[in-house]
């Protein structure tokens, strides 16, 4: 069993897509239902069993190290460990920090560094999964049982695909997961090996993440996690898992995602931790 026990959470970003919002507050403090985004990230690590989660911040969005030393979730610190127990569950949550705006594979690698480089989750704060926890723990539980890496894939229009990762699909995987040959990074129109896109839920082995300590950023630019996972793809073996209706993935990194967020949250779900309901059709069977 190969499990994994810390999450990177990246939250060194400029939130760009949110100015000028993002130049007083950063984008992960946000609030979404009445809480920090980040929290949820948070909430949804410790119920999928996550014991400790490393947030890569900068140095220039000290309010989240505040948030994180002073919520009325925090029960104790001590030497830069920080203890948070939403509901019955307790994590712990330590900072690290990015220097230079190098991109999502370079927090990754940051994180990776600091969890002593083993296999590690990757939560992306700014894609809330409003559903709860059920596909972050299956995947956890995919990589313990099989030691595959896997990440979460949604399925876009020929429109949208071109924001993101598209995957191209190899056939079908173990326990309802599909097999990855590799990535082309935001495709031109019609050039996307399909509709399915990375979203912001990901289970990486050392195979991956010792490929992007490998990769090297051009100058000025951004060290590109999906260009480790296009390697891997195709040499160590890398699975995907498709996000379901119940899993209500929200990105609360546009000003549309953020309201559609707080519509869905600060009615019935204000201040209650989400729910996922038993009918869910995901098997994590071996």
């Amino acid at each position: 069993m190969n499990k994994v026990r810390i999450a990177v959470v990246p939250a060194a970003g400029l939130g760009t897509r949110l100015r000028p919002a993002t130049d007083a507050v950063p984008k992960e403090l946000l609030p979404v239902g009445g809480r920090p985004a980040i929290d949820w990230a948070l909430e949804e690590a410790a119920a999928a069993g996550i014991e400790e989660v490393i947030v890569v911040s900068s140095t220039h969005k000290p309010a989240i190290e505040s948030f994180l030393s002073h919520s009325r979730r925090v029960r104790a610190r001590f030497e830069g460990l920080t203890a948070i127990a939403p509901g019955e569950h307790s994590i712990r949550v330590r900072v690290v920090f990015q220097n230079e705006p190098r991109g999502l594979g370079d927090a990754v690698r940051l994180g990776w560094h600091a969890a002593g480089e083993r296999s590690i989750a990757v939560m992306l704060p700014d894609e809330l999964l409003l559903g709860g926890p059920l596909l972050l723990r299956s995947m956890l539980e995919h990589h313990a049982r099989h030691g595959a890496s896997i990440v979460s894939l949604a399925k876009f229009s020929p429109k949208e695909i071109g924001a993101y990762g598209s995957a191209s699909l190899a056939g079908p995987g173990r326990s309802g997961t599909m097999k990855i040959d590799g990535f082309v990074e935001k495709p031109a129109q019609g050039q996307a090996p399909s509709c399915y896109g990375l979203t912001g839920r990901y289970v990486l082995g050392p195979e991956v993440l010792k490929v992007l300590e490998a990769l090297e950023a051009p100058i000025a630019s951004e060290l590109s996690l999906t260009t480790a996972l296009d390697a891997c793809a195709s040499t160590s073996g890398l699975l995907g898992i498709e996000l379901i209706a119940s899993d209500r993935r929200v990105d609360v990194g546009s000003w549309p995602g953020w309201m559609e967020a707080n519509i869905a949250t600060l009615g019935s779900l204000a201040n209650k931790p989400p729910v996922r309901g038993h009918s869910d059709a995901r098997s994590t069977a071996a």
